[in-house]
C-alpha cells in the first residue's frame, strides 16, 4: 500500500496496522477522539515532567544567599558607558575603582604599564565570561527514582509523539485537525504548568 501524498477527506483510513481500519463513520469519529485526547495527554506528560523537575530542584540543598553575594559581586561588572579605554579618566569622573596610569616620559615604561593593564583587563573579561556561561555540572547525584522517572516519562512522550506523527502521515484531514486541535487545547489548559518563572532571560 502506497503512502498517500495528498490530503483526503475519506472516513475509511488505516492507522499503523491493518487491524485499525475505520470502516464506519462511528469508528472514524472514535479514532479522531482518541487522537485528540492522546495529544492532550502528551502535553500533560510534558507538564508533569516539568513539575517533577521543579519539585526535585526545590528539595536539593542550596547554599545560603549570604554566601552567594560575594560571588555575584565579583562576576557582575558595571557597564562602562564611555567609549574611551579604561586607563583614560574623563574630567568629573570620580569612580575610584578605575585605574589611573601616570604618564611617563619613558616610552618603554609607559608601554609596559599599558600592556600590564590590558592583561589584567583580559583576565577580568575571561573571569566574567566563565561566570556568565552555563555550567556543565549535573543538577544532582544519580538516582534511580528521579532519573528512572525522567527517562520513563521522556520515553512515553517520544512514543506518543511518533504515534501522532505517523497518524498525521495518513494525510487525512480529520486526523490532521484532531491532532492539531489536541495540541492547541493541551497547550491552553496545561501550558502554564510547564513554564518556569525566571527574571534573567528574555
Amino acid at each position: 500500500m502506497d503512502m498517500p501524498s495528498v490530503f483526503s477527506t475519506s472516513t475509511q483510513i488505516t492507522i499503523l496496522f491493518t487491524g485499525w481500519t475505520t470502516s464506519t463513520t462511528t469508528q472514524y469519529i472514535l479514532t479522531l477522539t482518541f487522537l485528540f485526547l492522546l495529544a492532550i495527554f502528551n502535553r500533560f506528560l510534558d507538564a508533569l515532567k516539568f513539575q517533577l523537575e521543579k519539585s526535585w530542584s526545590q528539595h536539593t540543598t542550596a547554599p545560603p544567599a549570604l554566601l552567594l553575594a560575594p560571588v555575584r559581586s565579583q562576576c557582575i561588572r558595571k557597564v562602562k558607558l564611555s567609549p574611551l579605554p579604561d586607563y583614560i579618566r574623563l574630567h568629573g569622573d570620580e569612580n575610584p575603582e578605575e585605574e589611573i596610569l601616570p604618564v611617563s616620559n619613558n616610552d618603554n615604561e609607559t608601554r609596559s604599564r599599558l600592556m600590564g593593564h590590558f592583561k589584567s583587563d583580559g583576565l577580568r573579561n575571561r573571569t566574567l565570561l566563565k561566570c556568565l556561561l552555563p555550567s556543565s555540572k549535573a543538577g544532582g547525584t544519580w538516582s534511580l527514582r528521579k532519573d528512572g522517572t525522567r527517562a520513563l516519562l521522556e520515553c512515553v512522550r517520544a512514543l506518543i509523539g511518533y504515534f501522532l506523527m505517523l497518524s498525521v502521515m495518513t494525510f487525512n484531514v480529520g486526523v490532521f485537525v484532531a491532532v492539531l486541535f489536541g495540541v492547541l487545547v493541551g497547550e491552553l489548559l496545561l501550558g502554564r504548568f510547564s513554564q518556569g518563572t525566571s527574571s534573567c532571560h528574555a
